[in-house]
Formats: C-alpha cells, structure tokens, sequence
C-alpha cells in the first residue's frame, strides 16, 4: 500500500526524501521535494491514490484525522513564502478538479480567513468538519458535500514544523494533563501544540508539532515534558522527531532528547545533498 503511495508522487517527477509510517497512529508522513510543478502533480497524484486505496471508516489510530489524503504543506527551503503559497493554491484545485475531493486551504495559503490554522479545520474531527461544512463553512474547491469514506484535503503553507514525541510509561491521562499544560494554549511557551494520546500496553505520548521551533525547539520542548512528568512520577522510554529536519533545528547531541531518539535524527540538508551526489 505504502509503495504504491510513493510510486503515484514519483511518477509525477516529484521526489520521495523521507516516509514515516507509524501503525499506532496509523498514519503516513510523506516528506517530498521538486519544483513548484512537480510537487502539484505528485500530491494530485497522491490525492487519487490516496482516494481509491483507503477508507477512514474502516482505519483506526490515535492521531486525528481529516481525510485520506489529511493534510498536504507546501513549506519553502531557499524559496520565498509566495512561492509555496502559488503552489498550494494549485494544488487545491488540481486535487479538486483530479480526486474529486473537497479542499480546505490553511495557513498562508488562505484568503478567506487569515487566522485559519489546521487545528482549526481538525476541532470536532471530521463529524465537527462535515457539520460545518453544512453550516457555512464549505471547501475552497470541490464538492461541498464531505464524503465520510474519504473527508477532505488540508492544503497549506507555511514555514517549517516540527513533528517531535516523547513516549511515557504512564497512563493516557497523565500524557493528556502533561499536553495541556506545555502547550502555547495552557501555560506553555510560543510555538507548541501537544496532545495526549495512548499507545498501548501502559504507554502513552505526548505529540507535538513545534510550529516556531527558532523559539521552541526541540531540547526545550523536551525539557518541558520532563519537568511536567518528574512531578507525575511518569517516566520518559523514549523519543521520536517525524520525518526531516533542517540542520540547525536538530537536538544537541549531547542532550537527552537526542540520545533517547528511536531512530537518529536526519537533517533535510544531509538527504537533498545525497540526492545530488553521484554515486562512487
């Protein structure tokens, strides 16, 4: 299933950098690069294989979801901001127009609403979203109606974010009251959102995406997790940072964070330079 994903963003000239899949959480990262056209064509490509491969009614995990095909960021490395704002917008409509799925722009991206970020478009789950969309709150392109089989599209730019776990050996609940307190929208610092969430056999995360990580990284990030489970008697096993990461934002090496990770950590600049360098 995985390969014929990848394969439909590579036959559309894109390239497949990184894939991070996770069966607790049920869920795929594809991490990708090309140009502006390149990368339209591979997530409309994605869009349609996503649509005739899988079904949200029949798929199941911790994180939340929206659609098949949940969220597709468009995020600038050496480019300008205005450049992955062109290309999300035709993303949406080239998904639209090719999957027949509805799209929500976000982010950057937007024009009708400056403030609308992903969590927005996810609050209430896809049963939150499809009511919504009933009562006024309708793709940017695509059908109105929201297939409960398939959702929606979530296209976006932005700048980069971060996707960083800390698994816990404690209970859902401790991980839930430890997300709410680090996270911006508790008493955390700018920059974190956090969840809560099982993962079996007495083990919990909590999962953050750091959308300002010049200002919480990593290492902070991990330090306020820490400081909030010393006091919960839960302990950190260990840690994860989903898909690349540019160079500067990786942990410090000699830091818990880094030293605790399931798989070392890989910066976006070390793949794209291996794709340039000739073999031998």
């Amino acid at each position: 299933m995985l390969e014929r994903l990848a394969a439909s963003i590579r036959a559309r000239g894109a390239r497949l950098l990184d894939l991070h899949a996770d069966p607790q959480h049920h869920r795929s990262v594809f991490t990708t690069t090309g140009s502006g056209g390149e990368l339209v064509a591979g997530m409309t490509a994605l869009a349609v294989a996503a649509k005739s491969s899988l079904d949200l009614t029949e798929r199941h995990g911790v994180h939340p979801r929206v659609g098949v095909l949940d969220v597709c960021p468009f995020v600038p490395h050496e480019e300008e901001m205005a450049a992955a704002i062109e290309s999300a917008r035709a993303a949406g409509a080239a998904i639209a127009t090719e999957a027949g799925l509805p799209v929500y722009l976000y982010g950057a991206a937007t024009e009708r609403d400056a403030a609308r970020e992903l969590p927005y478009l996810r609050r209430g789950g896809l049963e939150g979203l499809i009511r919504a969309a009933r009562e006024g709150l309708v793709p940017d392109f695509g059908p109105d109606v929201i297939d409960p089989r398939r959702g929606v599209v979530c296209v976006g730019a932005r700048n980069v974010l971060i996707a960083f776990n800390i698994w816990l050996r404690a209970s859902e609940d401790v991980a839930r009251r430890i997300a709410a307190e680090i996270r911006t929208s508790g008493e955390g610092p700018p920059g974190v959102r956090a969840l809560g969430v099982p993962m079996g056999d007495g083990i919990s995360q909590v999962t953050m995406n750091l959308i300002d990580p010049a200002v919480t990284g990593i290492d902070r990030a991990f330090e306020l997790v820490a400081d909030a489970a010393a006091t919960t008697g839960a302990e950190i096993t260990a840690t994860e940072i989903v898909g690349l990461v540019p160079e500067r934002y990786l942990p410090d090496p000699s830091a818990t964070a880094a030293r605790l990770l399931m798989k070392p950590g890989r910066s976006l600049e070390s793949v794209l330079e291996g794709l340039l360098t000739p073999p031998g």
